[in-house]
């Protein structure tokens, strides 16, 4: 056996070690000239890349190379999951900074390490991937601090450096630690880097993939012994270790998506593509850096398992791990051409050619890896973002053969990169390998990995200004020293000082290769494991068979039982959302019969097409319908907000749709109305389902309508508990007419208008106030004012534009009860007018002002409060008027402030639940109400924190006394009283969440309607001097 503790494989990959003869005819020579010119135009085009994102798109995270502008994490058009990649700290520079070491260019890396120390950091409020975020930027950190500290320790370059992107891996690690607060150890998938787990959008976070949770341990123990803090190697060693305690027991296979919580399995798929690839990779690696056995021994269990079961061939299909014999799909995808790298580092050359040689087959096919083939090696997912797993096991397989039929390889591979990937702004992604239409997208790796290893398979060792046998490449090509599994946490990079200072074990690691595997007999090995494949994906013919469709996505309607049933046969399993979506997972093994199971394939990958297409759609604005009709006896306008359309007329800017609505008959009108007559001219009621959405729209533009409102066909929806809803398309536009979205719970106001006034008009317009929540409904009584001219009486209603609109009472459909703080719920409005009306005699001031008092003694909900208090600012600066006092003179606007805020304090001390709903739910109007009490913004903010103050004892009043009444006897008071301090914690954090919504929302209605900059701030940041009540404000118990 060779050494105990050091051998690596990693290092047989030196050209002194083994070399291999080749035939000329067989994989003919290349020339140093060309391979000169190879390695030089490899190194261009990092360049270009490289040149074009700093010119263009520094500081973002990416650069959009077709646009030739920066792609921001929230400013661009959503993504989805694969924007978490994302945090707004430049993650392109920092993914490439030891590409710069590679390729020698000392002078750029000093200038890139000079900007990233500058203009870095990580205190954002943003959720990212953790498995990005730490392989990418972590990584890409340690990296660039290990070639900085070499650099100056061989050159003397970079004199000015002190360890500062070693202190930066550590922040920003030490922000992903709270995603690994689990009872498994296994870390959430995504974390907030501003406030770890604690995000709404985190609160539903269970599951994560074997490679995200697997592909920790690299970086993570680096930074623990460059540090000497062990936390990180520790969490991500735990990780490790309940993956390997949760494999089946019987087949040693992993699968692909997990609970975090529980540590059982989502998804049973094993395979060695997406989901679990780099876990395998980080167990050898984890062995080859750290030097612990333990980690080569649960590689080599999973490698066995992975040949035996999963192995066919060049092929590597994906099976059940507790079924291994059972193929769970008949495709595989580019993320395992990482494999044969990964054999040649485990010394199973054989295989490695195989496979590598069918990848290639299936490139010289298409031009490009598609992102996913099937086993006839037809494109069954065309995208390709130029990935460099490919490359990867090229440059491998060239190391370990010294074969040049893998600098050909690679030549092709570039050439195919310069002629359909190239752009004047870097390299875009493919967005289909059978089109070759791009992508405006490149990705971080494509500098990182890419390019990288391209050009290192055309560079000789002397070519280099480093000794890559001294490192190791991570999943994200960063170089990690291998002296660090010598280190005790001690910051030491390899040098020229300690290069005397070997190890007899590690010299002798070095010149123990494989013999098993490396030496099979014959030095002409390659060519000859190749020859018999050398037709392999060309001589499988395509699969002829003509499935005859049953159902296809664009036709799928989720409330349809028929297609339902069909998806059943075809082994879909379907998961209805509360918002009327639904969730589709394809089990091929659940289908009625194999036909079934393909067309399901087909009808997923379709689902997959019509869902990109949609994310592509440009971004459309939520529009509103809106009507005057007659509420308790007042003329009132309701604003409803709707979902568009992308297609027909786009009601942007001042572009709007006005008319008469009636029902269509049938409502869903997928056939011949019933009422056509009752069409033309008119705003036309239609029901979701049937049918499509633009086929609705055609049929009503055929008739004669001048617009549509599609109605959600699952009850009780509302835009309010459910995203935005956009109609798609077939991809065919030639509608002229708008249609937008309402959902059902937000519909019943406009059809029971439509029901008590049957000649209703409605107005389709865009949605200019990006403030209010989503699903608002806002109901405004008209104020009707009474004038004359020349005799004659007129009756006008408007609103003022300016500051706060004049309003006096707005009611929201908002279920009774729900005070939840989410940022959509600031849609109820009731905000008082400042109108001075004519003086009116003391006695009847005074009459006036007992009713209002009376009024607001009675009041019962948080709207009928707020009535009562607009009547009472009103009268009370009606009297100071009538007193000769100023409305904004500080003494009168304090005096009436301070009594409105005494007024509701002593209405709201028995129920604190109004209060509640009063600074959460009616937060705006409250404001608007104490705003016109109190035109001093000091007076406003004095009020509002007076405010909290009391909603904060009595909440926890309240709460004392609830447990105080279910105290047990006396025998069981020390557990009372550990339930108490329990209560406190967990209390008080709401209380402090509460107090931060509030604020926040207090931050933002102050923004919009335009008060003092100095004024848009935390109530806790209140400077100056305010009400005696306030004088604490700054203790955060309070809040």
């Amino acid at each position: 056996m060779c050494s105990k503790y050091f051998m690596r494989f990693w290092l047989i990959l030196s050209a002194t070690l083994v070399v291999f003869s080749v035939s000329e005819t067989s994989s003919p020579l290349m020339s140093e000239e060309e391979r000169l010119n190879l390695k030089e135009e490899a190194k261009e085009m990092f360049y270009h890349a490289y040149t074009a994102y700093m010119d263009n798109a520094y500081p973002a995270d990416e650069l959009m190379p077709l646009s030739c502008k920066p792609r921001w994490r929230e400013v661009e058009q959503s993504r989805g999951d694969i924007d978490e990649t994302l945090g707004n700290f430049s993650l392109t520079l920092v993914d490439a900074l030891d590409t710069l070491v590679v390729m020698g260019d000392i002078e750029e890396f000093d200038r890139a390490l000079r900007l990233v120390v500058r203009d870095v950091s990580f205190d954002n409020d943003v959720v990212v991937s953790v498995f990005e975020t730490n392989i990418r930027m972590v990584g890409g950190l340690i990296s660039g601090h290990v070639m900085a500290e070499h650099l100056n320790q061989l050159y003397g370059a970079l004199g000015w450096y002190r360890g500062e992107l070693l202190t930066m891996a550590r922040d920003l690690a030490s922000r992903l630690l709270p995603a690994f607060n689990t009872t498994t150890g296994i870390p959430h998938a995504k974390v907030n880097l501003k406030y770890g787990m604690k995000s709404p959008k985190l609160q539903s976070s269970r599951d994560t993939c074997t490679a995200c949770a697997g592909t920790i341990i690299l970086e993570f123990a680096a930074l623990s012994r460059l540090t000497g803090d062990s936390i990180f190697e520790e969490k991500a060693r735990q990780a490790m270790d309940c993956l390997w305690s949760q494999r089946h027991r019987g087949s040693d296979l992993v699968g692909t998506v997990l609970n975090v919580h529980s540590g059982d399995w989502v998804r049973r798929d094993s395979g060695v593509g997406a989901g679990i690839d780099s876990y395998y990779e980080y167990l050898l690696k984890a062995y080859v850096l750290l030097g612990d056995e333990g980690y080569l021994e649960r590689f080599n269990k999973h490698y066995s398992a992975v040949m035996k079961y999963i192995s066919q061939g060049p092929m590597l299909l994906d099976v059940h791990m507790h079924r291994p014999h059972t193929t769970s799909r008949n495709f595989m995808d580019a993320l395992l051409a990482f494999w044969p790298g990964l054999q040649v580092l485990k010394g199973d050359i054989k295989p490695a050619i195989e496979t590598h040689e069918m990848l290639y087959q299936v490139i010289q096919r298409h031009n490009f890896l598609p992102e996913a083939f099937t086993t006839d090696f037809q494109v069954h997912w065309g995208q390709h973002p130029l990935r460099p797993e490919f490359l990867e096991s090229t440059y491998l397989l060239y190391l370990a053969t010294d074969d040049p039929y893998y600098l050909r390889v690679g030549e092709q591979v570039l050439r195919s990169l310069q002629k359909h990937a190239w752009v004047p702004c870097g390299y875009a992604a493919v967005k289909d390998v059978r089109t070759g239409v791009h992508e405006d997208r490149m990705d971080s790796f494509v500098l990182s990995e890419t390019f990288k290893y391209l050009y290192l398979l055309f560079s000789k060792p002397s070519d280099l200004i480093i000794d890559l046998d001294q490192f190791i490449f991570t999943t994200e090509a960063h170089l990690l020293p291998l002296s660090l599994a010598r280190l005790s946490n001690l910051t030491v990079v390899p040098g020229p000082d300690n290069q005397g200072a070997q190890d007899s074990d590690v010299e002798y690691a070095r010149s123990c290769p494989n013999a098993h595997f490396l030496f099979p007999g014959r030095h002409e090995f390659a060519e000859t494991i190749r020859r018999p494949l050398k037709n392999f994906v060309n001589n499988v013919c395509p699969s002829r068979k003509t499935i005859r469709r049953k159902l296809r996505a664009s036709e799928f309607q989720a409330g349809n039982s028929r297609h339902m049933g069909l998806l059943r046969d075809m082994g879909i399993t379907i998961m209805a959302l509360p918002d009327g979506r639904v969730q589709l997972l394809h089990t091929s093994s659940n289908a009625k019969s194999s036909d079934d199971a393909e067309e399901g394939l087909l009808f997923m990958q379709e689902m997959i097409e019509l869902s990109k297409l949609q994310q592509e759609q440009p971004d459309s604005p939520p529009r509103v319908v809106s009507f005057l009709h007659v509420v308790d006896g007042h003329p009132t306008t309701t604003t409803i907000q709707a979902g568009p359309a992308q297609f027909g007329l786009d009601l942007k800017g001042n572009i709007q749709v006005n008319g008469p609505v009636v029902k269509a008959t049938p409502l869903r009108a997928c056939e011949q109305l019933g009422n056509e007559d009752e069409i033309h001219g008119k705003i036309v009621i239609i029901e979701r389902g049937d049918c499509m959405f633009i086929e609705k729209a055609r049929r009503l533009e055929a008739l004669g309508a001048i617009g549509g409102i599609v109605l959600d066909n699952t009850p009780e929806t509302s835009a309010k508990t459910s995203p935005m809803f956009a109609m798609s398309g077939d991809g065919t536009d030639d509608v002229n007419i708008p249609l937008v979205f309402l959902f059902s719970g937000d519909a019943e106001v406009l059809l029971n208008a439509l029901h008590d006034q049957p000649e209703l008009e409605v107005v389709l317009s865009d949605f200019d106030d990006k403030d209010i929540g989503k699903g608002s409904i806002e109901e405004v009584q008209v104020e009707v004012k009474g004038t004359r001219e020349g005799g004659e009486e007129t009756l006008t209603a408007g609103l003022d534009d300016a500051g706060l609109p004049h309003v006096i009472s707005i009611i929201n459909n908002r279920q009774q009860g729900s005070e939840n703080l989410a940022d959509d719920d600031l849609v109820t409005v009731v905000e008082g007018q400042q109108t001075a009306h004519s003086q009116l005699h003391e006695q009847e001031e005074s009459q006036k002002h007992q009713v209002i008092l009376k009024d607001l003694e009675k009041a019962k909900t948080a709207e009928e409060i707020l009535v009562a208090a607009v009547r009472y600012v009103n009268v009370r600066q009606e009297q100071e008027v009538a007193r000769g006092n100023t409305l904004m003179t500080e003494h009168s606007s304090a005096l009436i402030v301070t009594e409105l805020q005494s007024l509701l304090v002593k209405k709201t001390a028995s129920d604190p639940s109004l209060l509640k709903s009063l600074l959460s739910v009616h937060l705006r109007e409250l404001m608007a109400v104490l705003q016109q009490a109190a035109p001093s913004p000091s007076d406003l903010d004095a009020s509002l924190h007076h405010l909290l103050n009391q909603l904060s004892t009595l909440t926890m009043t309240a709460s004392t006394s609830l447990d105080e009444s279910k105290k047990p006897v006396a025998s069981q008071q020390p557990s009372v009283r550990g339930d108490l301090q329990k209560w406190d914690f967990n209390e008080n954090s709401k209380l402090d969440h509460l107090a931060e919504k509030f604020q926040e929302k207090i931050r933002k209605i102050k923004k919009k309607y335009g008060l003092s900059p100095e004024h848009i701030e935390s109530i806790s940041d209140i400077q100056g001097t305010v009400s005696p009540q306030t004088k604490d404000h700054n203790r955060k118990d309070e809040l």
